[in-house]
């Protein structure tokens, strides 16, 4: 069923790239036979790209990339064979005269995929697979794998040398971590607008449910209030600090389990005024460590910039929030909503 999908899925690619792929050997003469990669027409190959340019092995963890051969000309039906190769040194200019991005792309190492070192193609056009290891594509994360194949040596007809090589870009990201899809309401319990509170003095300041709040950020009515405040009706997890106890290291947290994968978490503030030290956060445990610790952590992020991504070998539980640090007078921050995001991949 595998191999039946995938060839369905790809006649079609086949057969506008090779009716493309002979109007570039118009030049030859009548007659001549041309063997030539089919996509090779497109300078750079993006996968994943269409759904055409890829199949992925879910139980074998192989992405297979088709490279189709054909051969033009009037000559009878007949097989050939060639030579096949990764050429890094070609993989390697296209980096370099800044096809791809500089800060991303490198050469595909060798342990990362397969391709065959021969290939004898059918009568009349054929191809083979290169297959990219899923299992060690993770350690790539960030990046764009560069894969130029080459075909060389037919041992029959003539090969079009400028259609003899296949620029293959992975996007590994893509690849392996997939498209974002929100899922704030499978996991983060009152993600706001609007929050809502657990305890509420009936006016403006309260306790927000479903989230742990510090001593530190209880500072008013004598220690029992704080971490909500209904500020215009409006419902925001809040910290103040005017007139009232310092915010040292305060917290606002919530634990859940996450599964493996890359996540991407954001906050969405009213407002906000600090002067020190504040941050969105997310750490794996049960609960968040204190400012000066915030490197230590999943993600950090000022309200300035409020997102964060992460990612997870393997399924764990984790702590979102806010820590502040505030000891000077006159700081606050308002925030409306968290947002949280799982990369759903092919293989997923």
């Amino acid at each position: 069923m595998f191999h039946k999908k995938y060839w369905l899925r790809t006649l079609a690619l086949f057969i506008v790239i090779s009716m493309s792929a002979c109007k570039k050997m118009i030049d030859s003469p009548d007659g001549t036979a041309n063997i030539y990669l089919t996509a090779a027409i497109n300078n750079l190959y993006a996968v994943p790209g269409i759904p055409a340019n890829y199949m992925a092995d879910k139980e074998a963890k192989k992405l297979h990339i088709p490279v189709y051969m054909s051969r033009s000309g009037l000559q009878g039906e007949s097989g050939f064979s060639v030579d096949v190769a990764a050429d890094n040194a070609a993989a390697q200019k296209i980096i370099d005269d800044g096809l791809v991005s500089a800060g991303k792309a490198i050469v595909a190492p060798a342990d990362v995929y397969e391709l065959p070192a021969t290939y004898t193609a059918g009568k009349e056009h054929n191809g083979f697979d290169v297959l990219f290891d899923a299992n060690k594509l993770n350690a790539y994360l960030g990046k764009q794998l560069v894969l130029t194949v080459r075909i060389s040596n037919p041992s029959q007809f003539q090969l079009n040398e400028k259609l003899s090589a296949l620029n293959i870009i992975l996007d590994v990201d893509a690849v392996m971590l997939g498209t974002k899809v929100e899922v704030t309401d499978t996991y983060i319990k009152n993600s706001g607008h609007p929050f809502i509170a657990s305890i509420y003095d009936g006016t403006r300041r309260g306790v927000l449910a479903d989230w742990t709040t510090s001593d530190e950020v209880k500072n008013y009515e004598n220690g029992t209030l704080g971490g909500f405040d209904n500020y215009g009706n409006g419902g925001f997890m809040s910290m103040e600090r005017y007139s009232s106890p310092q915010i040292l290291n305060g917290k606002i947290y919530q634990s859940f389990d996450l599964p493996s994968g890359k996540y991407e978490m954001t906050a969405a503030f009213l407002d906000f005024s600090v002067k020190e030290q504040a941050f969105i956060m997310a750490a794996v445990g049960s609960s968040l460590p204190d400012i000066a610790n915030a490197d230590q952590v999943l993600g950090a992020a000022p309200f300035t910039n409020p997102k964060i991504e992460f990612f997870l070998a393997e399924p764990q539980r984790i702590t979102i929030g806010v820590v502040a640090y505030f000891m000077e007078d006159q700081q606050y921050f308002r925030l409306d909503k968290f947002r949280l995001y799982h990369y759903k991949g092919l293989w997923d």
